[in-house]
């Protein structure tokens, strides 16, 4: 296969895989490790893919707002182990912020059995949540301002100052060691600063895709975050920088 035509089947892998390694392309089209290095290198210097240590990762738009679907569907079984990590995180006696994000939902069967105070914006979350007698369960006032009902604005920030937190479960659209935590658009950013301001541990639950990217609306620097929740499929070079930040992170390896 002539060079022009392997780099273009090797962007169409990263678009629809969202991360390729070293291993899995030489295997593919039978290269060297440093024929697949050059290429990487050339897709990245026309800014058609991100490098990283052990492969590459899809390059994606700084306002990255997936769709219901997708949310659904993307990096399922990667958001499956971080919810069995994070919900080791819950203690009987805590309360804590679940904010509206799959990796929320799928929680909500591992700690059925806590009890526990669970404040949410999320009017999906709070569904699932009010079929469990022993949680109970309080709903932030305010606007749906966004297509997954989630509640957000200046009421929603407003009532979050009525509560102070155990944990928060913080997701994120990204999480960079010199940027900080990011999202995608105004309005969650601002919700997010306000939560992680009535909470006593913030924990950051983002799947392999989050790893080092910087996207739309900062939210805060990295000494704000306390634990980092991901999958083993993160790049483990922008692990290890997080890590110098003084992060503690857990890696989500194992289903139930």
């Amino acid at each position: 296969m002539i060079t022009e035509a392997r780099r273009k089947k090797i962007i169409e892998l990263v678009e629809r895989e969202g991360i390729v390694n070293l291993h899995q392309l030489t295997e593919t089209f039978n290269v060297s490790i440093y024929t697949i290095r050059r290429d990487l290198t050339a897709l990245e210097k026309n800014g058609l893919l991100k490098k990283t240590h052990g492969g590459a990762v899809r390059v994606e738009k700084s306002k990255w707002i997936p769709s219901i679907e997708e949310g659904k569907t993307e990096a399922l079984n990667e958001k499956k182990k971080i919810a069995i990590k994070a919900a080791q995180f819950v203690d009987d006696g805590d309360t804590i912020m679940l904010m509206g994000s799959m990796i929320s939902l799928l929680m909500i069967p591992i700690i059925k059995d806590k009890n526990i105070t669970v404040v949410t914006n999320s009017l999906d979350v709070a569904k699932e949540l009010s079929q469990i007698p022993n949680i109970e369960t309080i709903v932030i006032g305010g606007r749906i301002k966004n297509y997954k009902g989630n509640i957000l604005g200046s009421r929603a920030i407003n009532d979050l100052k009525n509560y102070h937190f155990d944990k928060a479960f913080i997701p994120c659209a990204g999480i960079k060691e010199d940027t900080g935590i990011s999202t995608s658009t105004i309005d969650s950013s601002d919700f997010l600063k306000a939560v992680i301001d009535s909470s006593r541990k913030n924990i950051v639950i983002a799947d392999y895709r989050k790893i080092g990217r910087i996207t739309f609306a900062n939210v805060c620097q990295l000494d704000k975050i306390h634990v980092l929740i991901t999958d083993d499929k993160a790049d483990k070079e922008a692990l290890n920088k997080i890590e110098k930040k003084g992060i503690y992170i857990e890696i989500g390896n194992a289903l139930l």
